[in-house]
């Protein structure tokens, strides 16, 4: 008995993981020369560049993403740190009543409910109307998404007999449908903490997003994981392989083989053939779908997304890593600084903050004494650069090299001109980084968008018509994506081929 997963991300590890558990052999096929997929990091000139985690959902105790980590890795193993604040960023032409031009956003709440009634008396209602909804989300995280075991049918039953105590989450969830922080900033009549509100996150964001977020933060189970991304992705291998699964770098797959409406085999970019009696495809769905499967086994519904719209698809990023021999630690963590014009990517897009992560805080992430920032700029335009990285890539070099040079001379606006004197490396990574390391959809950071509607379902599950025995895993499944859904997911699947191969699931 074995299963071939294509993809070793979080994902594909995860599936191999449980699988393993479970007495079945699986085999991981990766295309990449390391594991982790959007997981990513890399070392440059003695700095460690983090990719992607800035927080891990079930980093602490009571929430049911706790349980599922603690399943697959040593979760106690690994350091987490709880920043103070989220976030704080200029609000441009305005103050508060005391004068300050800068807008705190804490994590604890109370602390930031404080803030908020100190600078703004009068909306002191919707300030407590939106620190209670935080705290509302704080008593059911424990229960989502339930955590549910292999177990005889009378404890099944008690166990799905709780989801009733999950009822007021609907009429939560419904309470805020289709509402931004946006529409939620007119209700306040201070102008400062209007604005502010607006300009919480880079982009406008979902109300019941927004208030889950903020109560994961509050409630101590979204921390950082010290060396950030690749560290992390490094426990997942090292589970897997101690538990026997066999893990192939640098190997793509090019077709899923089907006969008699079941996966065969995996046919591999360099000929070889791979058989299997399972297959789970934790690589990207459009990628499994349109080339893998040839198109062959969809629904109508999944045939409408083979040319998908930019806002379908989520954001990127153009991330420039900046590495100087400096101590800033005494500046914080996360800002955003307002840069008083607008500043274009070669991509088109046009920004007006730069988004400044300060790695100061963990002393994996640069040399003692110095100092690694991030500068972050979300991008709906991968295919450009993926473009332009293919046909022409001195050209996209140099690209790079002048939208960098921007970066640093708006940021030494507010860090001081001899700030440049101290850069000893400078990287910037573009959807086309990321498209190289996953072959995800336009360099997508995770999967499809929420949008407007977050409980929108999407025509995608995780089994394949038309096939027994090919299942999906990953981000992709849900809109939003993310590390959370591609480890549920990644559980979901190993439950159904270890309960049909087993006719059990053991975690």
């Amino acid at each position: 008995m074995k299963v071939n997963i294509i993809g070793g991300g979080v994902a594909g590890l995860a599936a191999g993981i449980y699988l393993q558990k479970n007495g079945i052999q699986t085999e991981i096929f990766e295309q990449h020369a390391v594991a982790g997929g959007l997981c990513a990091g890399w070392r440059r000139d003695g700095y460690l560049i983090n990719g992607c985690m800035h927080w891990l959902l079930g980093s602490g105790q009571g929430i049911s993403f706790n349980t599922f980590w603690r399943e697959i890795i040593d979760l106690d193993a690994i350091k987490f740190i709880y920043h103070e604040e989220r976030v704080q960023f200029d609000v441009p032409g305005l103050a508060d009543r005391h004068g300050n031009t800068v807008f705190h956003f804490y994590n604890d709440i109370d602390k930031f409910e404080q803030y908020l009634l100190d600078i703004s008396p009068e909306d002191e209602s919707v300030i407590r109307l939106w620190m209670n909804e935080v705290r509302f989300v704080g008593k059911y995280l424990d229960r989502l998404p339930p955590v549910f075991y292999d177990e005889p049918w009378w404890k099944s039953l008690w166990h799905k007999m709780r989801l009733a105590s999950l009822t007021p989450m609907l009429f939560f969830m419904r309470r805020w449908s289709g509402s931004s922080n946006y529409d939620f900033a007119e209700r306040f009549k201070n102008p400062f903490l209007k604005k502010a509100i607006t300009l919480l996150y880079e982009k406008e964001m979902r109300m019941q997003i927004l208030l889950f977020v903020q109560s994961y933060a509050n409630e101590g189970v979204a921390g950082y994981p010290m060396g950030g991304s690749l560290p992390f992705a490094q426990k997942l291998v090292e589970s897997y392989l101690a538990k026997g699964g066999k893990l192939r770098l640098n190997t793509s797959v090019e077709s899923i083989e089907v006969k008699d409406g079941k996966a065969q085999s995996l046919l591999l970019k360099n000929g070889e053939r791979e058989a299997c009696d399972y297959v789970i495809s934790a690589a990207d769905w459009h990628w499994t779908m349109f080339h893998a499967l040839g198109g062959n086994y969809l629904s109508s519904k999944q045939m409408a997304l083979k040319k998908l719209k930019k806002e379908q698809v989520f954001y990127s990023f153009c991330i420039l890593y900046i590495g100087v021999d400096l101590d800033m630690s005494a500046m914080p963590h996360f800002v955003r600084y307002d840069i008083g014009e607008k500043l274009s990517s070669p991509d088109g897009t046009e920004y007006e903050r730069l988004e400044v992560q300060n790695y100061c805080y963990d002393p994996m992430m640069a040399p003692k004494g110095k100092s690694l920032l991030a500068v972050d700029f979300q991008t709906r335009e991968g295919q450009y650069w993926m473009e332009l990285r293919k046909n022409d890539y001195e050209e996209y070099k140099r690209q790079k090299h002048l939208f960098a040079d921007k970066v640093i001379a708006l940021l030494a606006k507010r860090l001081g001109d001899d700030f440049v004197s101290h850069i000893e490396m400078c990287d910037l990574t573009t959807p086309a980084t990321y498209y190289r390391y996953t072959r995800n959809y336009w360099g997508s950071s995770q999967g499809w968008t929420p949008q407007n509607n977050v409980l929108h379902r999407l025509p995608i599950t995780n089994r394949v018509k038309g096939v027994d025995n090919v299942y999906l895993a990953g981000h992709w499944l849900e809109a939003g994506g993310g590390l959370p859904i591609a480890l549920k997911s990644a559980r979901d699947v190993a439950w159904m081929v270890s309960k049909r191969v087993n006719g059990k699931f053991v975690v």
